[in-house]
């Protein structure tokens, strides 16, 4: 019976022991939760690190925090600087930084965008002028006696070394960057560019993934380095994956653009590639790698193992030419083997052959499945192949033109208000307006609604400024006419949209083009839009008029809500 008491004695015991135990390894892990080191846990991104990974915070700042307690208009120029930044816009990014650290010394987000968007810069090529050498050796040292012995001095340290040449010290100053500040998104970035550089694919791949989880999916950057990284190492189905998806959330990043084209042309489909090239200069004009990309159309090899042995697809459809010639002449009465060299020829680009198996297809036999789709297909005519038709009337109304702007008062437009880009406050009233601008070159053309027109070589520019019922400034109204225009677009935006897009890019930063979007009854709109916290812009052309482009700026808050791009079809052609 003692036994039996004692057994049981021990029994509770061992019981109550390991309850204690559990109870004390939950309130440690408990307790390690609160006062451990902080952890971020990583959303669920596509292409990103998986779900319900997490990150350690380590000694990163909440620039959030920081930014909560500016003022609105602080707050406002610090998004729109980080958006400029982001769409690689940096020259204007960084105006808008100096101005604000100009005024904010001490804003050490100012401080840290700034020293970012220099040293962006300058990776990417642009010359620093010596006042920016200033600004970014003494920025750099006040963030770093401000945070010491931290990720983000060791971050700076890394990219100041890695400029004076030494690699493989910035390489290792980044890793103890990552490791202070594992959230620290620049450090990450940077580092992951290191890793790739040094051919460590692997590691760079999870740095540029867990760059996309911590930035919620808006780091177009991460998305770039990591596609790029795709298609150099040949792994172009995930390359093509990600760059569609990325191209959904960044649709004008040319980087991404400039990949997509690489990928349309090893399948073969040179005039997808040509256009997406055209659109990547439609936005950045002077952008080397796409006019490049452009100027050896068909001759790019995929990469990859064996690459440097490769052929181009243009080759590759000159070696089939070579195969289907002689066959196609032995056996003349075979369509389809002269359809298949006609294929390669159009591959090729080698039109003027292509055209001449089809049409011989067709004289055979003229149902011959899709021969004039092929025949069409053929018959590429480039805009430079007319280009010199109707000179006389092209000059003679450019002369109407020119007359019609002399007849008009003097206009006050610099480069920085053309487009409707008047520099007056959304709100003001007419007094105010026509203070700023002189009302001689208005003419009322309905209640509150004022209208300027001028000639500026080679387009006519006709403005529309709206007042609301309550005499407040609301909206601008662009047309911007070409009357030497010829209409030979096959596809490619005409000069017209073109030059205008790229001067409001440079007026307001890179937009999103929407692409051509069908709006029923013949109606097809290709446009690019701009959106901030308190204006709308869209530039916008109707496929099939190439000699006229429409614009539309708008108080947000003017805008009635849930309208989509058709809808200001509307608004475009108001005036």
């Amino acid at each position: 019976m003692s036994n039996s008491n004692n057994a049981a004695r021990k029994a509770a015991y061992l019981f109550l022991t390991l309850c204690c135990g559990a109870l004390l390894a939950f309130a440690g892990f408990r307790a390690y939760e609160v006062y451990g080191p902080a952890k971020v846990a990583l959303p669920a991104i596509p292409f990103g690190m998986p779900a319900g990974s997490t990150v350690l915070r380590g000694d990163a700042p909440n620039w959030v925090a920081t930014n909560a307690k500016l003022p609105v208009q602080v707050q406002t120029e610090l998004r729109r600087a980080s958006e400029l930044s982001r769409s690689g816009a940096y020259v204007s990014a960084y105006d808008i930084y100096d101005g604000v650290v100009v005024l904010y010394p001490d804003l050490l987000e100012a401080i840290w965008g700034e020293v970012n968007v220099l040293y962006d810069m300058s990776s990417q090529g642009l010359a620093l002028n010596d006042n920016q050498r200033d600004r970014l050796t003494l920025l750099t040292g006040k963030l770093q006696g401000r945070f010491p012995e931290s990720g983000i001095s060791s971050y700076l340290e890394s990219r100041s070394v890695f400029a004076s040449g030494n690699e493989t010290a910035a390489l290792e100053l980044a890793r103890v960057a990552t490791e202070k500040s594992p959230t620290l998104l620049q450090a990450r970035l940077w580092f992951g560019e290191l890793l790739q550089r040094n051919s460590r694919n692997i590691q760079a791949t999870t740095e540029f993934k867990t760059t996309i989880s911590l930035s919620n999916g808006d780091s177009p950057r991460a998305y770039e380095l990591l596609a790029g990284l795709y298609h150099d190492a040949g792994m172009l189905d995930s390359c093509s994956a990600l760059v569609e998806y990325a191209l959904s959330q960044f649709p004008v990043n040319a980087r991404l653009l400039l990949l997509q084209g690489y990928l349309k042309e090893y399948q073969g489909n040179f005039d997808a590639a040509e256009k997406i090239y055209q659109r990547i200069l439609a936005f950045q004009p002077e952008y080397v790698e796409a006019r490049t990309a452009a100027a050896t159309l068909g001759e790019k090899s995929p990469p990859g193992p064996g690459a440097g042995v490769a052929l181009s697809p243009q080759d590759r459809a000159q070696t089939a030419c070579d195969i289907l010639e002689p066959l196609v002449e032995k056996y003349p009465e075979n369509l389809p083997l002269r359809e298949a060299l006609g294929r390669a020829y159009l591959k090729g680009r080698q039109f003027d052959q292509a055209r001449l198996q089809f049409q011989e297809i067709q004289k055979a036999d003229p149902e011959y499945p899709e021969i004039k789709q092929r025949i069409q297909e053929a018959s590429v005519v480039t805009p430079a192949a007319s280009a010199k038709k109707d000179v006389l009337a092209d000059d003679l109304n450019r002369a109407i033109d020119s007359l019609r702007g002399k007849g008009s008062p003097a206009t006050t437009h610099d480069f920085s208000t053309m487009l409707g880009h008047y520099l007056v406050r959304y709100g003001a009233t007419p007094k105010e307006f026509f203070k700023k601008y002189s009302i001689s070159n208005f003419r009322p053309i309905a209640n509150n609604v004022w209208q300027e027109s001028f000639y500026e070589p080679p387009y006519m520019h006709t403005y529309t400024v709206v007042f609301d019922s309550l005499n407040h400034f609301r909206q601008v109204h662009v047309v911007v006419f070409d009357s030497s225009s010829n209409s030979n677009h096959l596809g490619i935006a005409p000069e017209v949209f073109t030059r205008l897009l790229k001067q409001n890019s440079r007026i307001s930063g890179i937009g999103n083009s929407t692409g051509e979007t069908d709006c029923g009854d013949g109606l097809v709109l290709d446009a690019a839009v701009w959106e901030t916290q308190d204006n709308f812009e869209m530039l916008a052309r109707v496929v099939g008029k190439s000699a006229e482009v429409r614009m539309v700026r708008f108080d947000k808050s003017a805008l009635p809500p849930g309208l989509k791009l058709c809808d200001y079809a509307t608004y475009l052609n108001q005036y």
